[in-house]
């Protein structure tokens, strides 16, 4: 029992005195062994053989319980420990160790060490030690030391200590008062597995995670990957300033709010980024973020962000992005974005980007874009673009562009374009001023259609309006167009002329064929003003007298639009009829039945 004059010596140091050094008494060596005496007849023969004194209220402690106690060389705090169970705090103030009773409010206690190496007994840098109900960890430092302060919530605690290239340790401990521990890893002995390489990197080695994760937390991560939580909410600043602090990367929340941005290690609900959220795992539900979002697993779900989405894996759902969207694995649903979407695997579904899509693997659905549209490999449904499409292997639908279209594959569906078409195979329809394929087996229609393995032919002939012509005629026999220019010489008989026309070969034997072709011509007759049209439906006869010579002879039904012009000086008189039988289809339409006569090359 404490005197008065004790009480006041206990209130005086606890109010007024200094420390002088820290945990002096507290760590001198003692050794005691009784068996059930008084609680205060053992702290005396502790206090006499450290050379010091014991202040506390009487109130507070069971001076007249029995004790037992054994133990050897051990420091006096170790010995109040296991006497007290961790329900006492310990404070020196000069040669006095004051006794306080735990307040009921939330107390910490520590629990510190060094990790080294089983076999060599090298301490270990840089080792994770968490704990796993608290999510509480730390990195050991440059000695291998390592401190954890923890609540005293639970009456253990379960410490882990995790490092790359290291087995995994784990210890269950009493929880409720400081203690140090030493803790020995082995090295770990894999046998290598067949590891599939997709080439993504961790999160952790984007940009975006270069940028705003710290090393600590990279490190925690390659130690203690293996290791997940699942808490049902999480706030948090910035990554690693949070409920679940340096351990965030490995908690799986449910509800996730992050002022700047976030790094958790998956989402399965709900996660808002005023500026970004970074996911190591997968993503479910809904994920929205002022500027960026990456994910380092699949996503599924709905992906928003003012700037730029990226998915390592796949992505199944909306994903939406004011500038661009990124989905390294395959896409099935929605990407739309305010410029740039790419998808390095397939997609199924749409892909509608303001200025440029590209999917690097095969594409089902639509791919619709501002500009440019890119499909690495089949195309099963529409590309469509303000300037132009390209897809890399066989389509099955519709290629629409403002300027160009092109398919390396086989195009089975129509080709459209305001410029140019390309099919290394056209099983449909190309339609554009200008249409090339190396082989088409449905219809190219344009100015010039170029069909490499098709239709080729240069024709040299004569007809009833002009003497001299020349035709390219090119695509395929069922249908090829025609470009072709005509001139006239001689006085009060020049004219030049310019045309466009179709025709069809249809063949009887080796050696004879029918043609019938139809051919719209402008006529220069000394001035732009002063020019005309004629329109021709010629069919010919073809005699084939070698590979790559054919003569051509046959009618002509001609129709003349008499629009009154009058021919400048030598220039040849616009009564084309009157040579050859003739009629008038109302009062400025003549027609008459002329004649063509020539020969083909190549």
């Amino acid at each position: 029992m404490l005197l008065p004059k004790q009480l006041l010596t206990l209130i005086f140091v606890c109010c007024f005195s200094l420390p002088l050094a820290a945990q002096q008494l507290l760590n001198k060596t003692v050794s005691i062994d009784v068996k059930q005496r008084p609680l205060s007849e053992v702290l005396t023969t502790i206090s006499k053989q450290g050379d010091f004194y014991f202040s506390y209220l009487s109130t507070i402690l069971p001076q007249d319980s029995l004790v037992s106690i054994s133990v050897k060389n051990k420091s006096v705090k170790q010995v109040l420990d296991i006497l007290f169970n961790g329900d006492f705090l310990y404070k020196e103030s000069g040669n006095y160790i004051i006794l306080l009773k735990k307040s009921s409010g939330q107390v910490y206690y520590l629990i510190s060490g060094v990790v080294t190496d089983r076999k060599t007994g090298q301490r270990l840098p840089n080792a994770s030690v968490y704990e796993r109900q608290q999510l509480i960890s730390t990195l050991t430092n440059n000695d291998g030391y390592f401190r954890l302060r923890l609540k005293d919530k639970y009456p253990t605690a379960a410490i882990s200590v995790n490092k790359d290239l290291y087995a995994d340790t784990s210890l269950l401990l009493t929880a409720g008062y400081d203690q140090e521990i030493a803790v020995s890893i082995a090295p770990a002995t894999y046998q290598l597995k067949v590891v599939d390489i997709t080439g993504h990197p961790h999160v952790e080695k984007t940009w975006l995670g270069s940028m705003f994760l710290s090393s600590r937390q990279k490190l925690t991560s390659l130690n203690i990957g293996a290791f997940l939580a699942d808490k049902p909410y999480q706030v948090s600043l910035t990554p690693g300033l949070g409920t679940h602090g340096r351990m965030s990367g490995q908690v799986v929340n449910k509800f996730s709010v992050n002022m700047l941005g976030g790094y958790a290690a998956g989402v399965d609900g709900l996660e808002i980024g005023t500026v970004f959220n970074i996911v190591k795992n997968d993503m479910q539900h809904v994920q929205i973020a002022g500027m960026v979002n990456i994910v380092g697993g699949k996503t599924k779900g709905v992906q928003l962000a003012g700037f730029h989405n990226n998915v390592l894996d796949s992505m199944k759902g909306v994903q939406v992005a004011g500038i661009s969207n990124i989905t390294e694995g395959n896409m099935e649903g929605v990407q739309l974005t305010g410029a740039i979407g790419q998808v390095y695997g397939n997609i199924k579904g749409v892909s509608i980007q303001g200025i440029a899509g590209v999917t690097r693997g095969n594409t089902q659905g639509w791919q619709v874009a501002g500009a440019l549209n890119y499909n690495g490999k089949n195309l099963d449904g529409l590309q469509l673009s303000g300037i132009a499409n390209y897809n890399g292997k066989d389509a099955q639908g519709m290629q629409l562009a403002g300027g160009g279209n092109i398919n390396r594959g086989v195009m089975k569906g129509l080709q459209l374009a305001a410029i140019f078409n390309y099919a290394r195979q056209m099983d449909g329809v190309q339609i554009g001023l200008v249409n090339i394929a190396d082989t088409v087996n449905g219809y190219s229609i344009g100015i010039i259609n170029i069909v490499r393995r098709g239709y080729k032919k240069v024709a040299i002939f004569s007809t009833d309006v002009l003497p001299f012509n020349i035709a390219w005629k090119a695509g395929r026999s069922e249908l090829y167009s025609i470009l072709l220019g005509g001139a006239g010489f001689g006085e009060n008989n020049k004219a030049w002329s310019l045309g466009y026309g179709v025709g069809k070969i249809i063949p009887f034997n080796k050696t004879l064929s029918l043609s019938t072709e139809i051919t719209a011509q402008n006529i220069f007759l000394g001035s732009w003003e002063r020019n005309t049209q004629i329109f021709r439906l010629q069919p010919s006869l073809n005699v084939k007298l070698s590979k790559r010579i054919t003569l051509f002879a046959g009618p002509a039904m001609a129709i003349y639009i008499d629009d009154k012009i009058v021919p400048m000086p030598g220039y040849k008189s616009v009564d084309f009829s009157r040579h050859y039988p003739s009629f008038n289809i109302g009062n400025s339409v003549t027609s008459w039945l002329g004649w063509q006569a020539g020969i083909s090359l190549f």
